[in-house]
């Protein structure tokens, strides 16, 4: 056997190698050695969409909070507006003091109650509506893709309710609309904050599946063009081997010439 011939076959079994590991993993790179600029580029992809994944989750994450929180504001302006109505009643002049003082009573309850929605409202252990946090959401695959999100101070809001006086009465009712307002901005910001994430959602889905397309086009493999070659290898391969087996031969017979 000839060097030459060596060469020839370790060669034809390597692309054969190649061949048989490219069909068998339906992917075109499985080292350096088939494409290394391709493989950089294809991981340095996969991890940009493993990033979006990611930040797909963080988004539906915060839109979950956001949406506790803007359901706890929706009930707290609710209790308040109920507020608002006992105090009109409290401002009849035919209610006469004891009146006012059951309906104290009843508006004492329900801002109890309003209070502690703020108080309580919470998501994974942290407040959502005192004013304790800061929420930056990240929701991007890369470095500084935040969204901020302002969740507002509701326990600034609650009104302070006295139903004893005329005066009172009128003085309550504009620190009533005042709350009302002051929670109809922060139902504003979350529900501002709340498309926000959605359309990031929306848009990053889409980057997600484009970026994955691109290194699915990078990776995989065109299993026509890869058969052919492997057929075209198994082929050489055995005219190789049984070109060798025949020379192996010939040689033996010139040999038992001299003999």
């Amino acid at each position: 056997m000839t060097v030459s011939s060596t060469t020839s076959l370790t060669n034809n079994s390597i692309n054969l190698n190649s061949n048989l590991t490219k069909l068998s993993s339906g992917s075109r790179i499985n080292s350096a050695a088939d494409d290394a600029s391709g493989m950089a580029i294809a991981n340095a992809m996969s991890a940009q969409v493993r990033g979006l994944g990611q930040a797909i989750q963080n988004s539906n994450n915060a839109i979950g909070m956001v949406q506790i929180a803007d359901g706890a504001m929706q009930e707290y302006s609710s209790i308040v507006t109920d507020v608002r109505g006992l105090t009109l009643k409290a401002s009849s002049p035919i209610m006469n003091s004891s009146n006012r003082a059951i309906i104290q009573n009843e508006i004492d309850a329900l801002l109890s109650s309003a209070n502690n929605i703020i108080n309580t409202t919470s998501y994974n252990g942290m407040s959502l509506l005192r004013g304790d946090n800061d929420f930056t959401f990240q929701t991007g695959a890369n470095a500084g893709e935040n969204i901020d999100i302002n969740f507002g101070n509701a326990s600034s809001i609650l009104p302070k309710v006295d139903v004893s006086n005329a005066t009172s009465i009128e003085d309550s009712l504009k620190n009533i609309d005042s709350a009302l307002e002051s929670a109809g901005i922060i139902m504003t910001n979350l529900g501002a904050g709340q498309n926000a994430l959605e359309s990031n959602v929306r848009n990053i889905s889409v980057s997600q599946i484009n970026t994955a397309s691109a290194e699915s086009q990078i990776r995989d493999l065109d299993f026509a063009a890869e058969s052919a070659n492997f057929n075209k290898n198994k082929i050489l391969d055995q005219t190789g081997i049984f070109a060798l087996v025949q020379k192996n031969v010939v040689q033996a017979n010139v040999l038992k010439l001299f003999q």
